[in-house]
């Protein structure tokens, strides 16, 4: 038993720390707001949902606006995209980057960075440790 004991220890000791930071937390993102004003789209509520996916808005924005094939800015908390497009759109765009950009693959954990080595991008759990590559934004 005391053989058990020293290894769950050791194995805890491998885990990173903060991987029990939000543990019981269940990752919730907001719906999307969006309002459509002529031919522009604002998506109201787009820095609270980049504030919980941890995600800097430059490169949410970018993903964004290229999947949505149009120019997108960032007035204040407002992301601004030239075309009408409705909330459903948006919102499926948004579950992709969450897939692709924020999830771990191996522990489906939203707690990871995107880390750039070389040329090459990986994203990094901080839950499982798992470092995979991803494709540049």
């Amino acid at each position: 038993m005391d053989e058990y004991n020293r290894l769950l220890e050791r194995a805890r000791s491998m885990i990173p720390e903060d991987a029990f930071k939000r543990s019981g937390e269940r990752f919730q993102v907001p719906e999307v707001q969006v309002m459509i004003q002529g031919n522009r789209t604002f998506w109201q509520n787009f820095q609270e949902i980049i504030m919980v996916l941890n995600r800097k808005g430059k490169e949410v924005l970018k993903y964004m606006a290229g999947q949505l094939a149009t120019a997108g800015t960032v007035e204040g908390s407002t992301a601004v995209f030239n075309g009408a497009f409705p909330r459903s759109l948006i919102q499926e765009v948004l579950e992709r980057y969450i897939e692709a950009y924020v999830r771990c693959p191996v522990c489906t954990r939203p707690d990871t960075t995107i880390v750039k080595d070389k040329n090459a991008y990986y994203l990094q759990c901080s839950a499982c440790g798992a470092k995979t590559s991803i494709r540049p934004i």
